[in-house]
């Protein structure tokens, strides 16, 4: 009979896309097993063409709906939770709703990672071990700390997708637009952020744009779907001097998998602390990521290939930086 295990991550897309080595892993370990996701509505669909996951179970972040809807929704998942009969689970984040799905799982091993605000016996007790927070390592490495405080072990740290289901995509995405047929290849710039302080200046990406094109490098540039991202990019492309067929817009367009095999298809990446430089990492390729607010040393591409430049107040990254790193890549 086959070990069940758990994921709880309930937090944004890229940290569910940096559960996959804990995906991996876990097959190395138990290559019978069935791997669920417990995760936040939509965050997960970048994974779910991963053959080592068995389910996506999705929740509500918040709801408007009045406190009766709400808990009957929660009874609900716990009670889904409970009829799985999991061996193991993981709670990769800290909220204080995930102690009551701990209790549904029953007597499975159960890990949590430690929260100096959580640090009470009601935490405590409701997991069989608590394991050490990122500190000074990498959200990978401290997510494969999880297996391994319950006997698991690691076998690699490798953050990578499978390149099946992106091959498959990008020649959809080739059919559907001809552009990414074009012998010369293609750089990506994926220019936006859920946060504000992650943002660049409009001008910086409309000016960058211009460098690249002058190299004789065309351009993708892509978004998520919130109307703001796509007016963000429409801004960038109108500070940028664009020659027909040399940049194609697909903002809004395209799903995290579209945007993973497009990724894939490109000579490089550029872009923000954003679920896209992850998606980079996660198909090996050659990127260049522009860092705010967030700790690097957390939060970096996983990958040899990522350069990144490092500033608390974005706006002090000139485009002269950036492309100091694109040169580098375009000479190889």
């Amino acid at each position: 009979m086959s070990n069940k295990y758990l994921i709880v991550i309930l937090r944004f897309h890229g940290d569910v896309l940096l559960t996959k080595p804990m995906l991996d892993n876990i097959k190395l370990n138990d290559s019978d097993s069935e791997i669920d996701l417990l995760v936040y509505k939509g965050t997960g669909s970048i994974l779910e063409k991963e053959d080592s996951v068995s389910e996506i179970i999705e929740i509500e972040a918040s709801s408007k709906e009045n406190i009766y809807k709400k808990v009957k929704k929660e009874i609900g998942l716990w009670k889904k939770i409970n009829t799985k009969n999991y061996d193991y689970a993981f709670f990769l984040t800290t909220q204080w709703r995930v102690v009551p799905i701990s209790w549904s799982i029953g007597k499975a091993m159960k890990a949590a990672v430690d929260d100096k605000k959580r640090r009470k016996n009601l935490w405590i007790k409701s997991f069989s071990v608590i394991f050490p927070e990122a500190l000074e390592k990498h959200i990978v490495q401290r997510n494969l700390l999880a297996l391994e405080s319950l006997g698991l072990k690691v076998f690699n740290e490798n953050l990578t997708l499978n390149p099946k289901y992106l091959d498959i995509e990008y020649k959809t995405l080739c059919d559907s637009f001809p552009f990414l047929n074009q012998e010369n290849s293609y750089c990506l710039i994926h220019p936006t952020s859920r946060r504000e302080k992650k943002l660049w200046d409009t001008e910086k990406f409309g000016q960058l744009i211009n460098h690249l094109l002058k190299k004789g490098l065309s351009v993708v540039i892509t978004s998520g779907p919130d109307p703001h991202e796509i007016s963000y990019v429409d801004d960038i492309l109108g500070k940028a001097d664009i020659v027909d067929k040399q940049v194609l817009n697909l903002a809004g367009k395209t799903s995290l998998l579209g945007l993973a095999a497009l990724i894939n298809g490109s000579k490089f990446f550029i872009g923000l602390d954003s679920v896209a430089s992850h998606i980079a990492a996660s198909v090996n390729k050659e990127s260049i990521t522009l860092f705010g607010p967030s700790n690097p040393v957390n939060w970096k591409p996983w990958s040899d290939k990522a350069k990144i430049i490092c500033q608390e107040d974005l706006q002090k990254i000139e485009v002269d930086d950036v492309m100091v790193l694109v040169d580098e890549i375009h000479k190889q």
